[in-house]
């Protein structure tokens, strides 16, 4: 049987949340340290996993602090140390990979991360609101899987066009400003010493929230959870401090936000998390509105070392296809809707209806 909770996760301080581009240089770009860097409106799916199963760790008293650190016991004096075990079966021990599935212990799904407020409750809204696509009937495109017929937004106008970033189970429309300020901070590092170093000065822009406004994900587990029901957490590029509650849900990610998409003549999948796609899910497509944002995790936590670079287009953003199932089908990576990662929703366009 199966245990749904609702995870929330109130900041305490500025938060930075890291992406690929912060102030460390990039190894693959040949390039030197950053001067300047924006925190990313999410914390990474792969953050949130981390944070839980610590969290789970240290909760469960799996977790040892020594003068050095803190790990989970993998020996006691000669013999297998039952702590070990007992902590493999709770969270699991490999690092999240996106070609292949991992042991993930008792954790069977995360959920996207949602903002929550007093009031309701959001995600990314479709990029596409406000808009509808025509035919041009005279013109073709190749796209894809060889020359198509061509869409445009029909009256869409780049330099008026409102829209909003995110919407709510009720159909509130926001703006991520609507919920979180700028924090900005100019400084230069120095050494122990007093000593400034090279490539020392720095800009950083971090965010807070307004009005009470906060993360959450739904996470769901084998077995009940039995923890404290509050919690002081830290993750982020800051290792930012978040107040983080937990209790039992009757609903889910699916069902809290089934109807927030209005249907339009056409089928379309609108993504609700950021989402890996395949060559085959763009020859399934006839339109495509989104944008591409590049992702790397930790291969090697040790050396420090990363992964090959991922793309993966934007929460909010539309395929329009005809082919929903097959569409359905590449984009059903079981591996990375388990940590909140290719999330969707189908919305059955009205022609077909």
């Amino acid at each position: 049987m199966s245990h749904t909770y609702l995870i929330t996760l109130k900041p305490l301080e500025p938060f930075f949340f890291g992406g690929e581009y912060t102030f460390g240089a990039d190894e693959s770009r040949k390039e030197t340290s950053r001067y300047s860097a924006t925190s990313t409106q999410f914390p990474q799916q792969t953050a949130i996993l981390g944070m839980l199963r610590k969290t789970m760790l240290i909760q469960n008293n799996n977790l040892t602090m020594h003068k050095k650190g803190e790990w989970v016991d993998s020996r006691g004096r000669g013999t297998q140390d039952s702590n070990y075990t007992n902590a493999k079966k709770l969270v699991g021990t490999e690092a999240f990979f996106y070609e292949k599935a991992i042991d993930l212990g008792v954790i069977e799904e995360l959920s996207p991360i949602l903002i929550q407020t007093k009031e309701s409750n959001y995600i990314a809204n479709a990029k596409d609101d406000g808009l509808r696509l025509k035919e041009l009937p005279k013109s073709k495109i190749s796209f894809g899987k060889g020359v198509q017929k061509a869409y445009i937004f029909e009256n869409f106008n780049a330099k008026t066009h409102e829209f909003f970033a995110f919407v709510s189970k009720y159909g509130d429309r926001k703006n991520y400003t609507d919920f979180f300020k700028e924090v900005k901070r100019v400084g230069i590092k120095k050494s122990p010493d007093g000593e400034t170093q090279d490539d020392a000065f720095f800009r950083k822009k971090s965010y807070y929230p307004k009005d009470g406004a906060y993360f959450a994900f739904f996470a769901t587990f084998s077995t009940p959870i039995e923890w404290e029901k509050e919690s002081i957490v830290t993750f982020g590029a800051d290792q930012s401090s978040f107040r983080l509650n937990i209790k039992s849900s009757s609903t889910n990610f699916k069902e809290m936000f089934s109807k927030c998409y209005e249907a339009q003549t056409y089928n379309r999948i609108v993504l609700a998390s950021e989402t890996l796609l395949s060559q085959k899910v763009y020859e399934s497509c006839f339109f495509v509105y989104g944008s591409r944002q590049s992702y790397r995790q930790l291969s090697d936590a040790k050396h420090g070392k990363k992964s090959k670079r991922y793309y993966l287009l934007e929460r909010g953003s539309v395929l329009y296809t005809e082919e929903l199932e097959a569409l359905e089908q590449e984009l059903n990576q079981t591996h990375l809707q388990k940590i909140g990662i290719n999330h969707y929703f189908t919305i059955k366009g009205l022609k077909n209806v």
